[in-house]
This record gives C-alpha cells, structure tokens and sequence, in this order.
C-alpha cells in the first residue's frame, strides 16, 4: 500500500476516540440494563461479558484497518514500551481514548438518571465483597496481562491466521469480565473505568473516581507484562 493510503495521524486520532466512545458507552451501559433496570441475577454477568466482547470485536473490525483499535491506554503504553507501537504517537492515542471515555460518560450521564443507574454506579468498576484495594490491583494486573497476551498473538503476530483478532480478543475481554467481573469489574482499561465513573460522580456519587487508580495501575503494569511475555518468549516476527 503506498504512503498516500495510510490513514492520517487525525484519521487515527477519530478512530480511537470512535472506537473507545463506544466500548466506554455500550459497555457500562449494558451493566445498567442488565444489572440494574432488568434486576440483575446471574444471566447478568453473561450478558455484561458477551456485551463488552461484542462491542470490543466490532470495534476492530470496523476501526483495526484505521488505528489498530488499542480503544485502552493499557494496550497503547504496552505495545510501545516492547517496541510494536511509535512513542511519538501514544499521547494521540490516549488523548482519543480519554476524550472519547469523556464523551460517553456524558451519555451515560444523559441516557439514565441517578433512580435507574446509581446502584450501579453507571456500570463503574469497583473491587467486588472482601476484595481489597491491594488484591484488586493484582487481580487487573492478571487479567489485563491475558488480555495483552491474547492480542500480541492474533492481531501483532504477523504470523497468525488473518481475520481472527476481532472475535478472539473480543471472546478474551468476554472471558475476563465472566472471571473477574464479580472481583474488580474486570476493567484492563482505565478509559473504560473513567467514563462511568465521571457518569456517576456528575450524579453526586464519587466512590468510582476514588478508586480509578486501581484501574490506572493495575492494566498498565498488567499489559506491559502481557505484551513482554509473548514478545520474549515467542519472539513473533517483526516483518
């Protein structure tokens, strides 16, 4: 493909923005629904895993071909910090994912009122009954790190089967949230904790932003694990 093809720096930016708009609307606002106005119960966590699998899957095949669709500074910081992804263009990146987490938390804001989604903190991730902070983190670091693990080997590794990345990172995000939702809410991506949070404190409940650092910490050191695992052990192919 010649120069003249590649997608532009603000053709990448509108991507990211795009694709994490939607993973950050959709996602919590499946918990909403599910948890909330439909009453919860153990379908829910189904629903809740298959709804973010879904959305992060038709978000690559929509957007990959665009950015790459990271839609998560985990992946972004990750796959720069082993050499897959131009420093010079991670703060585009996570500036499109944190304006686009901003601008699906005003949704979030805006669809549902306080009665409806406050229970549920707008579909924010909090560490579940008897989790501390400390084993929240460790929990983020294991799941993001899977996470990474699984989109080094599909979508980086120039030697997989082509036309798979979408529907195997989206059944990897589905497989974590079914694992850890009950945990931390299983959120490997801090834009996607940010946008409810912000939703639910513009209702007046703060608890979510307190605990955004959790969902800082944990998914960057977990990705960049997950990304250096596979990197240095499988050594894919950098052609």
């Amino acid at each position: 493909m010649s120069s003249s093809n590649q997608p532009t720096i603000i053709q990448k930016f509108a991507s990211e923005l795009f694709g994490t708009w939607a993973l950050t609307l959709f996602g919590p606002a499946s918990v909403v629904t599910l948890a909330s106005i439909l009453g919860g119960g153990p379908a829910a966590l189904f629903g809740i895993g298959a709804a973010f699998g879904f959305i992060v899957m038709i978000m690559i095949y929509s957007l990959g071909h665009i950015s790459g669709t990271h839609i998560n500074p985990s992946v972004t910081i990750a796959l720069a910090t082993i050499g897959r992804f131009p420093w010079k263009d991670v703060g585009t990146y996570i500036g499109a994912q944190i304006v686009g987490a901003i601008i699906a938390a005003l949704c979030l804001r805006g669809f549902y009122s306080p009665e409806i989604a406050v229970n549920v903190h707008y579909g924010s991730t909090l560490p579940g009954s008897g989790i501390s902070d400390g084993l929240a983190v460790v929990i983020e670091i294991v799941l993001t790190m899977w996470l990474l693990f699984v989109i080094m080997g599909v979508a980086v590794d120039k030697r997989a089967s082509p036309g798979w990345a979408g529907f195997v990172i989206g059944m990897i995000v589905a497989c974590d949230i079914w694992i850890g939702g009950p945990l931390t809410g299983a959120s490997m991506n801090f834009a996607r904790s940010l946008a409810p949070a912000l939703a639910a404190a513009m209702a007046g409940d703060v608890l979510p932003l307190t605990k955004l650092w959790i969902y800082l910490i944990g998914p960057i050191i977990g990705g960049i694990i997950g990304a250096a695992l596979y990197e240095y052990i499988f050594k894919p192919s950098k052609s």
